[in-house]
């Protein structure tokens, strides 16, 4: 039976790998494992995440110690599972050995366990590959690169991406399959129009427009997070807004010494992070959203809902021309966001964004491993 080992590191990692990781486990024609690299052990937020996707416990979990840089953390990533790779190789226990490594998305850890799985001679499926921003000043449109650059087998999410990777970067469209948005499975799967977060009873919210912001460009600096608090400011002057705080924003408001700022107001509500269930139905029930995140950016666009991107660029295109995504900056954002709610809600379905891209994947895996 062949082995397949899923790599997981961030919530969004968890959401996009849940519904890949439970359809092979179902199919039952590979032995599949979910290995969770961790920056710290497992606490309530994963567990959580992990539990509401179906996943029960993690099958295998590398716990990094110590701070240090990011180009460190990388290293010591790579190192631990190369050795986890090769701990049950083929001088030790070659029936242990994976056949192939599936990495999602953007993050550091993917491109750490891509780097040890080629070095270690394990060839690796990229979930998500292909998409760009066209920015290189931000570290994950460079890991997306690099993974994609000695990845075994591209899984892209959309037909633009799918372009970039065959004729921007001359990648075999034979390893290339054109397989729609994994994330949108595990979205199908949870949400129900009727679902009404408790958060909007405790803070007695019925209209509201939900933000989250966590890129360095927005929350490192106090001028980047004096600049945000006056955009909220003046968005929220008709209506009030929900911000659940990523800990990097929080962790930075404190360290520049606006707490006070941030939370004395009464048109902005801060909260902890959600879960992901209640995040999904905020997002449904909310007037627009705010934010600066690539998954976001989807997550509105499949729940028909506009959305105001607070970055320069997006690697995820399609979802400006389904009508739901707005790229906006210090400079335009009131005329974007007025002009947008005043044209309304004209957001078009995008393809294979169907709650089948897990079974698609698990097909082009198979035919990977099983020419």
């Amino acid at each position: 039976m062949r082995r397949i080992t899923l790599v997981a590191a961030t919530r969004p990692n968890f959401i996009k790998i849940a519904p890949l990781y439970l359809c092979l486990k179902q199919q039952g024609w590979c032995e599949v494992r979910l290995l969770y690299v961790a920056q710290h052990p497992p606490g309530p937020m994963t567990t959580e995440i992990a539990r509401s996707l179906g996943i029960p416990e993690f099958d295998d979990t590398i716990v990094l110690e110590g701070g240090g840089s990011p180009m460190r953390r990388l290293g010591i990533i790579a190192d631990k599972v190369h050795d986890f790779i090769t701990q049950a190789g083929p001088d030790q226990m070659p029936d242990l050995m994976p056949d192939l490594i599936v990495v999602p998305g953007d993050v550091d850890a993917s491109l750490a366990a891509t780097i040890a799985a080629r070095r270690a001679g394990v060839p690796v499926a990229h979930l998500e590959a292909g998409l760009r921003s066209f920015d290189e000043t931000m570290p994950e449109e460079l890991n997306r690169m690099l993974i994609d650059s000695i990845s075994d087998l591209h899984l892209p999410p959309s037909q633009a991406a799918m372009d970039n990777l065959v004729y921007g970067e001359g990648r075999a469209i034979k390893r290339t399959q054109l397989v729609g948005n994994i994330m949108i499975d595990t979205l199908m799967h949870i949400y129900r129009a009727e679902y009404r977060p408790a958060i909007l009873d405790q803070l007695d919210l019925e209209r509201f427009a939900l933000c989250t912001f966590h890129r360095p460009s927005n929350v490192d600096s106090a001028q980047a997070l004096e600049q945000l608090y006056g955009v909220l400011k003046n968005v929220a002057r008709h209506h009030p807004l929900l911000f659940p705080v990523h800990p990097r924003t929080r962790a930075n408001i404190e360290a520049f010494g606006l707490t006070e700022k941030f939370t004395g107001q009464d048109w902005l509500r801060l909260c902890d992070p959600i879960p992901y269930i209640d995040f999904i139905h905020l997002i449904a029930r909310s007037e627009f959203v705010l934010t600066d995140s690539g998954g976001v950016q989807e997550e509105a666009a499949f729940l028909k809902r506009l959305c105001f991107t607070f970055r320069d660029n997006t690697e995820r295109p399609q979802t400006i021309e389904a009508g739901s995504n707005h790229l906006i900056s210090i400079h335009n954002y009131q005329s974007v966001i007025t002009k947008a709610l005043a044209a309304g809600r004209q957001i078009q379905d995008i393809p294979l964004w169907d709650g089948l891209t897990a079974e698609r994947v698990a097909q082009c895996l198979r035919t990977f491993l099983e020419p």
